[in-house]
C-alpha cells in the first residue's frame, strides 16, 4: 500500500501522514509487513475459516458488485467490451481469484474483464504475475495516492484492509479520484472499498482511536512484524466520508451497502494483542470444524469480554450478537451431552461451527464491528 513520502496533506485535523519518508511496508527492521509473503503464500494461510466463513462472503459481495458494474455498462453481455477492474493493495492476486469464483462470471455470457492489481509489494507482485498473470490481467507496482492508474474503471475493488492504510483525508480524496473520473461517461463506478472495523472485538484497547499504529503479527511467519499506522472506521463513519466523495466528485449514489466481515473469528483473535482476556476464537471455531477435535464450548463465552463504551447502535448490536452467539453454544451443549465423545467432535460439533457462521453471516448491521467493514459503492450513470 501507499509509501509516505507520497502522502498529501491531511483533510482532516485528526489525520496524520504515516511516519517517516520510506515505504512502511519495507524499511527494513521492524518492517510492518516483514513475512507477508511468507503469510500469503503459505497453506495455513486458508484454514477453515478462511474457506468456508471468510471466502465464501467476500465472493458474494464481489458477484455483486461485478452484476452492479455489468447493470451499469449496458448489462452483463457487453460484447468484445470489457469490464475494466482495479483492485487497490492486490497483493497475490487474491482478489481476482475470489473474482473468477463468482456466479456472475462463471456464467455462459458474462463480461470479460480487463484488470489491474496495484501494489507496492514488489516481491507479491511477483508471485501474482506468475500465477495469474495474461492478456487481460496486468499487475503494477504504485501508490493509489499519487493517482488512479488507468481511470476511469466501471469497478474498483480491495480486500485486506489496503484502504486503512489511508488517512481518512487521503481516502475521502481516492474515491472522490475515481468517482470524479467516471463523471460524464456515461457508464457507472461501483468501488468495493474495505478497512478495519473501528468497534472489533480484536482491539476493544484502542476503540476510541481512529488511528493507530497496527501490527500484522498474526502473519503465518517466522519473521517479526513491525507496526504501521492503520485507520478504523463505524459504519456512520465510513457511510458519511463516501457520500461527501460523492458530492465533492459531482456523482449521485445509487446504492450505499454496508457488510461488517469477521465479526468475532479475525486474525487478531489469535494473537490477543489489542484486547485483554481475548481467546483465539478462530483456532476454537477451526477445532469445532475439525471432526477429530473435542472443544470446550465454555472457551467460546464472549460475556466475560470487558467491552468499553460505544455509540448506542453498536453496543445494542453486540449485546444481542452475543446473546444470540451463547445461546447457540447452550443449545448445542444441551445436544451433545448425550453423545459420546466422538459424536460430539465428528458431529455436533461441525453443525455447531455451521450454525455460528451462518448467525453471523445473518446478523449484519455494516456498523464496523467486525475484522473488516467493507462497501459497495454504486454510482449511477451520469450520461
Amino acid at each position: 500500500m501507499p509509501d509516505a513520502d507520497a502522502a498529501r496533506p491531511p483533510a482532516d485535523p485528526e489525520d496524520h501522514p504515516p511516519a517517516g519518508t520510506a515505504d512502511p511496508r519495507t524499511d527494513g527492521p521492524g518492517d510492518a509487513y516483514a513475512g507477508a509473503l511468507d503469510h500469503y503464500t503459505s497453506p495455513a494461510r486458508r484454514d477453515w475459516v478462511k474457506r468456508v466463513w471468510e471466502e465464501p462472503q467476500l465472493i458474494g459481495l464481489l458477484d455483486r458488485a461485478v452484476r452492479a458494474a455489468a447493470r451499469g455498462t449496458g448489462g452483463a453481455s457487453r460484447g468484445p467490451e470489457p469490464l475494466r477492474v482495479l483492485d487497490v493493495g492486490c497483493g497475490t492476486g487474491v482478489v481476482l481469484e475470489l473474482l473468477r469464483r463468482t456466479p456472475v462470471l462463471r456464467d455462459h455470457g458474462a463480461p470479460l474483464l480487463d484488470y489491474l492489481g496495484v501494489d507496492l509489494d514488489a516481491a507479491l507482485l511477483a508471485v501474482a504475475e506468475q500465477r495469474l498473470g495474461d492478456e487481460r490481467s496486468r499487475f503494477l507496482r504504485g501508490d493509489i495516492r499519487a493517482g488512479i492508474p488507468g481511470a476511469p474503471q466501471e469497478l474498483y475493488v480491495s480486500s485486506g484492509v489496503p484502504f486503512s492504510h489511508l488517512t481518512r483525508g487521503e481516502l475521502r480524496e481516492v474515491v472522490t479520484e475515481a468517482l470524479a473520473a467516471g463523471r460524464g461517461t456515461g457508464a457507472g463506478t461501483v468501488l468495493v472499498i474495505d478497512v478495519l472495523g473501528r468497534y472489533s472485538l480484536e482491539w476493544t484497547s484502542r476503540w476510541e482511536q481512529t488511528r493507530w499504529e497496527y501490527a500484522m503479527s498474526f502473519f503465518s511467519t517466522d519473521r517479526e512484524a513491525g507496526a504501521t499506522p492503520m485507520s478504523t472506521y463505524g459504519g456512520s463513519e465510513l457511510a458519511e466520508l463516501i457520500e461527501a466523495a460523492a458530492r465533492d466528485a459531482g456523482r449521485t449514489l445509487s446504492r450505499l451497502e454496508l457488510v461488517d466481515r469477521s465479526i468475532v473469528v479475525g486474525r487478531h483473535t489469535a494473537t490477543g494483542a489489542y484486547t485483554p482476556g481475548l481467546r483465539d476464537l478462530r483456532q476454537l471455531v477451526n477445532d469445532l470444524a475439525d471432526p477429530h477435535t473435542l472443544v470446550d464450548p465454555s472457551a467460546l463465552l464472549l460475556s466475560d469480554l470487558d467491552l468499553p463504551p460505544a455509540p448506542e447502535p453498536v453496543e445494542r448490536f453486540l449485546a444481542t450478537f452475543i446473546a444470540r452467539w451463547e445461546e447457540l453454544l447452550a443449545a448445542a451443549g444441551r445436544a451433545a451431552a448425550a453423545l459420546p465423545a466422538e459424536r460430539v467432535a465428528a458431529e455436533a460439533q461441525p453443525r455447531l461451527a455451521e450454525d455460528l457462521l451462518a448467525m453471523e453471516h445473518e446478523a449484519q448491521a455494516g456498523l464496523g464491528v467486525g475484522h473488516s467493514l467493507t462497501a459497495l459503492v454504486v454510482a449511477a450513470p451520469d450520461g
